[in-house]
């Protein structure tokens, strides 16, 4: 049998027979692993922390085959204030549920992971707004499957863009003048929309708390056009923030 030690967060987890639990860890350098842990549901069992969402750990797994068993783990951090608000919560366990249906096993997403990490800092320790973070996790998840959303022109024509139509384009993935609205089919944004997806796009997260938008709304209809994005591209669901929105 192979031991292997890796940092990473548990982004899913499952019972499994009486007292075991099946982790699902997006590894910095493996991908997804599944691991079973066990024992961990009994009185006492000294791996708890390394079966709750979030929790940021240096596992040491055991490899047999194609399985893995985790023996080992070390907290590095567990996040715990992101359970202390419900937006909080749903929007963070939004970004796991994003890298569980895009990450392989197997393949490593080192820039993803770590973006991951800064994005449940910001929200834990800088009170970043969730629903900001979730919209800067999309938007960068989207870029590294390759599908970035044109935003800083037309998608179409690559012209400038003109404010007096906002309009995205499912087809091509982005923003779209006026012009080319006129032969394609077409979402058009509010002008809120429009400056929430154009500045957080701009706007390193760690600075995202600079930016104030005022129409919760207008969050939450840029926060399903990215869902509709994310599951044209993969024919995947975000189930977690699927009733919220």
């Amino acid at each position: 049998m192979e031991e292997i030690k890796t940092k990473g967060i548990v982004i899913r987890t499952k019972d499994f027979k009486d007292s075991d639990k099946i982790v699902t860890i997006f590894s910095a350098d493996l991908g997804l692993v599944s691991a079973r842990v066990r024992g961990v549901k009994k009185s006492g069992a000294k791996l708890t922390f390394a079966v709750q969402p979030f929790a940021l750990c240096e596992f040491m797994l055991i490899k047999s085959g194609d399985f893995y068993t985790c023996i080992n783990a070390t907290s590095i951090d567990q996040f715990f204030n992101i359970t202390n608000d419900f937006d909080t919560y749903i929007f963070t366990l939004a970004c796991l549920e994003v890298c569980y249906k895009t990450v392989k096993e197997n393949s490593p997403e080192p820039e993803l992971f770590l973006f991951l990490v800064k994005a449940l800092k910001a929200v834990c320790y800088d009170g970043l707004s969730a629903m900001y973070v979730f919209i800067k996790f999309m938007l960068n998840s989207l870029k590294y499957l390759g599908f970035e959303i044109v935003i800083g022109s037309c998608a179409c024509c690559h012209e400038n863009l003109n404010e007096s139509l906002i309009a995205f384009s499912y087809d091509y993935n982005g923003l779209i003048c006026g012009k080319c609205a006129n032969k394609n089919e077409y979402l058009e944004l509010t002008k809120g929309e429009y400056a929430i997806l154009k500045n957080i796009d701009g706007t390193e997260i760690e600075n995202l708390n600079n930016l104030k938008f005022l129409s919760r709304n207008d969050l939450v209809s840029v926060i399903s056009l990215l869902i509709k994005d994310f599951r044209l591209h993969t024919d995947e669901e975000i189930e977690s923030i699927k009733k919220f929105l």
